[in-house]
């Protein structure tokens, strides 16, 4: 049952975490440089690459877990 919670709260997990990274580049944009918002945002799409390797990897480990057992 738990397993089954935590696979369900992955999407609204994702979504609240690319709006945020949204709303700083937003805040970050009205008050910075063409140079600084383009820095920033290569921060954020790496921060985002980031966080959707490190939910691949749990999705297949669990998808292993669930194989094996």
């Amino acid at each position: 049952m738990k397993n089954e919670h935590t696979s369900s709260t992955a999407p609204l997990l994702i979504g609240m975490a690319a709006g945020a990274a949204l709303g700083a580049a937003g805040v970050m944009a009205t008050n910075t440089s063409q140079r600084q918002m383009r820095r920033t945002a290569r921060k954020i799409a790496k921060g985002a690459e980031h966080a959707v390797s490190q939910l691949d990897k749990m999705v297949g480990d669990f998808v292993e877990r669930k194989m094996e057992g």
